[in-house]
């Protein structure tokens, strides 16, 4: 499934920038509410809406899964690796800061989110789409209420915002497909157009129900 899930963001790079809107307010809300300084692992970087919003005082290295979108993140600012954030190839609190925006809903979380707290010296600061988003797609999107254990009573601050996906009928659809993000690990098959489109126009109002959390590791 993760290679899967790299092909399709790799296919998606070139048009990510245009069609993510959702994913770039949720990132520049996700950095205005950590407020990050220093060393900053952009997780799941993609082309770098995360690292976009960040100040002057941060030094970020971005990490994805996709090879092509992570030689993006390079040349735009200057450092990223290829990894898996369910097994990060990084020390024990090698970064400041970990912010992960619109990514760890595609790992398994009992798994990733204790590796970012590993690699983070003062926070981990995560915008996910939760429980709620999209209803109707039957997309496994995570329980709130199965996140919050994984910290183990940390100091945390999160909230929820709805965040609205500015397209609908097959301007949806495109959406999902030029961001990667169109692969549902529920369906065993590929819907036919008539599904498809009883499926988009069953959606009165897309949105993203976005929870954004702050850890404090120290």
């Amino acid at each position: 499934m993760k290679q899967a899930y790299s092909l399709r963001f790799s296919r998606s790079v070139d048009t990510y920038e245009r069609w993510a809107v959702p994913q770039r307010k949720t990132a520049e809300k996700l950095v205005n509410f950590v407020a990050p300084r220093g060393s900053v692992l952009d997780l799941g970087c993609g082309t770098g809406f995360v690292s976009d919003f960040l100040g002057e005082d941060c030094s970020p290295v971005g990490l994805d899964l996709s090879e092509r979108m992570a030689v993006v993140y390079r040349n735009r600012f200057g450092k990223a690796v290829v990894g898996d954030a369910e097994s990060l190839p990084f020390r024990d609190r090698s970064f400041d800061f970990v912010l992960s925006g619109f990514s760890l809903h595609w790992t398994e979380l009992s798994r990733s989110v204790p590796e970012i707290l590993r690699v983070a010296k003062e926070g981990v600061g995560i915008a996910m789409p939760v429980e709620g988003s999209l209803e109707g797609l039957d997309f496994p999107f995570p329980k709130v209420s199965d996140l919050l254990p994984i910290f183990n009573g940390m100091e945390l601050r999160y909230h929820i915002e709805e965040i609205e996906i500015p397209f609908s009928g097959w301007d949806l659809v495109r959406f999902f497909h030029h961001t990667g993000s169109s692969l549902n690990p529920y369906r065993r098959r590929i819907l036919s157009r008539r599904e498809v489109s009883d499926l988009i126009n069953s959606i009165e109002r897309p949105h993203f129900r976005v929870l954004f959390l702050y850890a404090r590791v120290l």
